[in-house]
């Protein structure tokens, strides 16, 4: 794994860099009050060109929290997408389901632990850029670098907060880091989400019509530089995301404001009379790179899981009881093919020549005695490009996809199936996917086979982008029995509190 130690140095300065913004913010829960712990604050947040590393920091800051192995490696094992018995998986899909281990900063508590954290350190800066910003710190003479700056800053308030509110059942909505939590009161998912909303409404607002862009360091975008436009763009399509992905259960799924998501997703990175984007970054093994895509495509660690199998090769059953229980797979979709066989322990040779992201490999990695339905044969390889291990020389400059243009035609479609909208327009998009790439049969233009077509299609092709699966799952009551629907707050914040530590999970 050669870009491993590079990158988690990398993580870990980050923290380093962090820590001081974190502390600027969260030493009092009012940025007027006074700060006895960093006297330097308020000259150090009246520079132009401070205010703008802070905001423009965040981001990177951010693209680190979301894209890390802690939670995403562990929800996507919890949700049967990915399966695995090591590492961050091997307690939170055992069947029947246990309840999370929700410890201080040990063990698995680390899974809600650091990316509460990592969330509130990238807040921080975004906080404090724009608290300068609304204090008339301007860039003399250029209107746009100061709306770049506080694009930045919202950019990173807003899906910080997307993030609490999709991972936790509570949080912080005043922006301010958990340092600060004894002077703060923790709110239901929903009110987090709102205010997600809130700050991507500025965002969009803030950008419609302009014509400024971000510095290139920013956010390396792999579709080019990120103008006004194209920030616009893909801010419409996180906050459908936000506004979608957070019900908890199909009953609430059903309450989504359908209307509002689609109004968003119609402007996002697809949409009318727009080319299609991903939402992807370019790496460089510095700032830029995602754990979570090394190990989602790391073969020697995990596997998929055949829940989602069984939906490509319905001869394969859903559950692994091992090699000897199955036949192999007859694909109804191309997304998924066999290797060449017999295959060594090691299936990247034996998938020489196959283009399909699912792979059958005749092999299967892990102790089948911590759980043989937690092995499977089937490596996803479509993002092998960065994996753990692919040369960082060949990674280089290649994209990192965040969300899939697919996603934001998936989102269309099922607002417009559950808005009575255009079917016909809405089963054209999941085709877009689903015969173009999959080779199915095309979905007919009815309500019902929409929401099936798009279910099938983000549990398939969005597989390994985003770490969404849970999200996913748990709105279309697609989980097994006792699975936790999110994570608790964690102990080491319950603890600052005064609250009793508590758990999701387990046997219901």
């Amino acid at each position: 794994m050669p870009d491993f130690s590079v990158g988690l140095l990398r993580d870990r300065l980050s923290w380093v860099l962090l820590v001081p913004l974190l502390l600027l913010s969260s030493a009092c829960a009012d940025l007027d009050v006074a700060n006895p712990n960093a006297p330097d604050t308020d000259r150090f947040t009246r520079s132009p060109a401070a205010v703008a590393e802070l905001a423009n920091e965040s981001v990177n800051a951010w693209w680190l929290a979301s894209t890390h192995y802690e939670p995403y490696i562990a929800t996507e094992g919890t949700a049967d997408a990915l399966t695995g018995n090591c590492c961050w998986v091997r307690f939170n899909n055992l069947e029947p389901r246990a309840p999370y281990f929700n410890a201080d900063n040990e063990g698995d508590g680390r899974i809600a632990q650091h990316p509460w954290e990592r969330n509130y350190a990238a807040v921080a800066g975004a906080v404090d850029a724009l608290a300068a910003l609304d204090a008339a710190v301007v860039f003399p003479g250029d209107a746009g670098a100061t709306e770049a700056v506080r694009s930045a800053a919202l950019w990173t308030i807003a899906a910080g907060n997307m993030n609490l509110a999709l991972l936790f059942d509570s949080a912080f909505v005043n922006t301010k880091p958990a340092v600060s939590g004894r002077q703060q009161v923790l709110r239901g998912y929903q009110v987090v989400r709102d205010s997600s909303l809130a700050y991507w409404d500025q965002l969009i607002a803030l950008t419609s019509g302009k014509s400024w862009r971000w510095e290139p360091s920013t956010l390396p975008l792999a579709a080019g530089p990120v103008t006004a436009s194209t920030l616009n763009r893909i801010a419409r399509t996180m906050a459908a995301r936000t506004l979608m992905l957070s019900a908890r259960t199909a009953a609430e799924n059903t309450t989504t404001n359908w209307s509002r998501v689609l109004a968003y997703a119609d402007g996002g990175i697809t949409g009318t009379g727009v080319p299609d984007m991903d939402f992807s970054v370019t790496f460089d093994n510095d700032r830029w790179f995602s754990f979570f895509q090394m190990y989602g495509s790391d073969h020697t660690r995990f596997r998929v899981d055949q829940r989602l199998i069984h939906r490509m090769a319905p001869n394969i059953p859903a559950r692994f009881a091992g090699l000897g229980a199955q036949p192999l797979p007859t694909a109804i979709d191309n997304r998924l093919a066999i290797a060449n066989l017999p295959c060594d322990a090691d299936p990247q040779p034996c998938s020489l020549g196959v283009e399909a992201d699912f792979v059958y490999t005749g092999r299967v990695i892990g102790d089948a005695l911590r759980g043989v339905y937690m092995q499977s044969p089937f490596w996803h390889r479509r993002y092998e490009s960065m994996g753990r291990y692919t040369p960082v020389a060949l990674k280089l400059g290649k994209p990192i996809v965040h969300v899939l243009a697919a996603e934001n035609d998936l989102m269309i479609a099922e607002a417009l199936a559950r808005t009575g909208g255009n079917l016909a327009r809405a089963a054209s998009l999941v085709n877009k996917t689903h015969v173009l790439r999959g080779g199915r049969a095309p979905v007919a233009a009815s309500a019902a086979a929409v929401l099936a077509g798009v279910e099938y299609e983000r549990d398939v092709e969005l597989y390994n982008t985003g770490g969404i699966a849970l999200f996913d799952r748990r709105r279309v009551d697609g989980l097994q029995p006792g699975t936790l629907r999110h994570l608790p707050v964690p102990a080491a914040e319950l603890t600052v509190l005064g609250k009793s530590i508590y758990t999701h999970g387990g046997a219901p």
